[in-house]
């Protein structure tokens, strides 16, 4: 079954962005969409962030955000 919630690593290696980036992508991630945050951990909410990522490839505006 697959998680709900990954972790950076996690996801830097299934959707194959760097731990930087997804770092920097939750940084603007102001209410909350993609992540949770437990304590100082940093969790990425897997579907949501798929959606994201899915609909960044089909808009100019969120694809630059993702170079």
């Amino acid at each position: 079954s697959e998680k709900i919630l990954l972790s950076i690593s996690e996801a830097s290696e299934i959707f194959g962005i760097g731990q930087h980036r997804l770092r920097r992508i939750i940084y603007d991630d102001y209410n909350c969409k993609y992540h949770l945050t437990v304590g100082r951990v940093i969790k990425i909410k897997r579907k949501p962030f798929e959606e994201y990522i899915n609909l960044s490839l089909y808009t100019s505006d969120a694809a630059d955000d993702l170079i």
